[in-house]
């Protein structure tokens, strides 16, 4: 188990790092406001929903023997969009409303998705 974590630790942490923006969006229903036809879209548990299985599948990968590196670039591609998709949004309340969002730290998460998936091993 440790050897895992050792070997995949920013994986790990993105994983870790995704359920947790995954159970704050469920657990915050009305997060987005803006705009409002919109916001219930956003606001969805399912937005939520995906966060966390993107954290859960990569959590997966690190502890799968196998390590499949299909599976890999497939999940960081998902990471990728969710994270940007996210990062823009809360970007935009910013800008439009001036609300406070983790909009800086989620775009500094999105730069090391992308560093991860350049760097994953494509020999498979």
């Amino acid at each position: 188990m440790w050897d895992s974590l050792k070997c995949n630790p920013f994986h790990a942490l993105l994983s870790l790092a995704q359920i947790g923006i995954g159970l704050h969006l469920i657990s915050h229903d009305s997060y987005f406001v803006w705009p409002p036809y919109v916001a219930g879209i956003a606001n969805d548990d399912i937005i939520g929903g995906v966060f966390v299985l993107v954290g859960l599948g990569m959590m997966y990968w690190v502890f799968d023997r196998q390590r499949s590196v299909r599976f890999d670039h497939a999940l960081l591609i998902i990471s990728a969009g969710v994270m940007t998709t996210l990062t823009f949004y809360q970007w935009l309340h910013y800008i439009v409303l001036g609300i406070e969002m983790p909009w800086i730290s989620n775009a500094a998460l999105t730069g090391v998705i992308l560093i991860l998936a350049e760097r994953s091993n494509s020999s498979d």
